[in-house]
């Protein structure tokens, strides 16, 4: 049985044959040299930005995993710019927040995902986020 499970693990009918990772911002314009720009809004406390995660899975759910290289101190409590985890949908796609502060203004938020394929294959990918004002 065991032989059997490592010849065909990854024929698995929940296995995607062509998985990958792209994320992007498609609410926000990106420059030139590929940065994303969020325009901070003044009025408010903070300002919020889907983003969107493509893994090419499809067929059932898989969770993917948000992290952001800036945190901000809330009730003595360390939080990160992204909510942490999200699933796919049906067509394969996941969704975080980022949410930016007015200490941000004038920062490069860089934000990474990633999540491990039924093979054991980790998929990684990153963008960048400038908060203007």
């Amino acid at each position: 049985i065991f032989i059997y499970i490592l010849l065909v693990g990854c024929e698995s009918p929940l296995v995607c044959e062509d998985c990958y990772l792209e994320i992007d911002a498609p609410d926000l314009q990106m420059d030139e040299n590929g940065w994303y720009h969020m325009e901070f809004l003044n009025s408010y406390t903070q300002t919020f930005s889907t983003l969107e995660a493509r893994t090419g899975i499809t067929g059932y759910y898989q969770k993917v995993k948000w992290v952001s290289n800036q945190e901000i101190l809330i009730s003595n409590h360390w939080t990160n710019l992204v909510n942490g985890s999200s699933y796919t949908d049906d067509e394969g796609k996941a969704y975080t927040v980022l949410s930016a502060w007015e200490i941000f203004i004038g920062d490069t938020v860089r934000v990474y995902a990633g999540y491990t394929d039924n093979c054991g294959i980790n998929h990684i990918d990153s963008l960048g986020v400038i908060i203007d004002e």
